[in-house]
């Protein structure tokens, strides 16, 4: 035990399934084999960590989609697809009452709990976020998954099990990336430089993907020539608010959005627009409980915005 927290052991559930502790986190695997599609976002957030990208975070999620940190204050949260924990240990710095980290890579083991350390009301499952073992309706708080529902097998079967986490005053926060099949200029961007580019460098070792996301982003910093690799889909970096070590933020930004648009991970998802209302009218068919929806597809899209699903009725 330490701070009354189990380091080893197992869970057993009332049908007699073994679940076991491990570093005093509960793997929660019913697929072990979906741990292989997700292995670049072990490799991922252990190499990059995130914690250099709180002015990100501030100016994107907490002010820009909940007002202000203060949201969080006092509130249960799920954090799904939490990757090196950093939004947790940065919501339970800002008041959360507890935070649930869900997340199946391997960066539990790693960078996780380093980032960890010293925190007492963040709890990490590894399991995946279509699969947990939330109760349903249980979490009157918040359930967030920033920018990670399009790398799981089926954006519509996650959020369901998301949504079904959410309690009447709770509420479901999500984001995937968007799909214009009525922008003839998107889908020439998507069909002729990111669909070929990311079926070659999704095959390559991480060191080359690391290596191009990097040429990329260096490329990126050069006046004119930078904005146009973006508009045409080589590199991603999108906004990067003002502050302390701008230019370096610049250039990690640019490195880690290009790394996750082309890395290896198995699943990534495009939704349209039409695709993403079905989602969301099946799960809260009451219009004014879903927030976002006709922003989300707007020219260009508000850093950072997700769908807000208010909790159930």
């Amino acid at each position: 035990m330490r701070n009354d927290r189990v380091d080893g052991g197992a869970l057993i559930s009332e049908g007699g399934r073994t679940y076991p502790i491990f570093n005093g986190v509960p793997r929660f695997l019913v697929d072990p084999s979906l741990k292989t599609s997700v292995t670049s976002f072990g490799n991922e957030w252990n190499h990059f960590n995130y914690d250099r990208f709180k002015a990100n975070w501030l100016t994107h999620i907490a002010n820009g989609v909940f007002g202000s940190p203060e949201y969080f204050r006092g509130k249960l949260i799920v954090d799904c697809a939490a990757g090196s924990c950093m939004h947790a240990r940065w919501m339970s710095e800002y008041g959360a009452s507890h935070v649930i980290a869900l997340e199946l890579s391997d960066s539990v083991d790693g960078i996780a709990r380093e980032n960890l350390r010293g925190i007492d009301n963040v709890d990490v499952i590894q399991c995946s976020i279509d699969a947990h073992p939330i109760r349903p309706h249980s979490i009157n708080g918040l359930v967030i998954c920033n920018a990670a529902i399009q790398h799981t097998p089926s954006v519509k079967r996650t959020a369901t099990a998301l949504w079904q986490m959410v309690g009447p005053d709770g509420e479901l926060s999500f984001s995937c990336y968007a799909r214009y099949p009525n922008d003839p200029v998107w889908m020439a961007r998507h069909w002729l430089v990111y669909r070929p580019l990311r079926a070659a460098l999704s095959r390559c070792p991480f060191n080359v993907i690391l290596g191009y996301a990097k040429l990329m982003a260096t490329l990126r910093m050069i006046p004119l020539a930078g904005p146009l690799l973006e508009k045409a889909g080589f590199v991603v970096r999108g906004e990067v608010p003002p502050g302390d070590n701008y230019n370096e933020r610049l250039y990690e930004t640019a490195v880690l959005n290009t790394f996750d648009m082309y890395g290896s991970h198995k699943y990534q998802h495009h939704l349209s627009g039409g695709e993403l209302a079905d989602i969301c009218n099946s799960l809260a068919p009451k219009p004014n409980r879903t927030l976002n929806l006709e922003r989300y597809y707007s020219r260009p899209m508000p850093p950072g915005l997700p769908i807000r699903l208010i909790g159930h009725p």
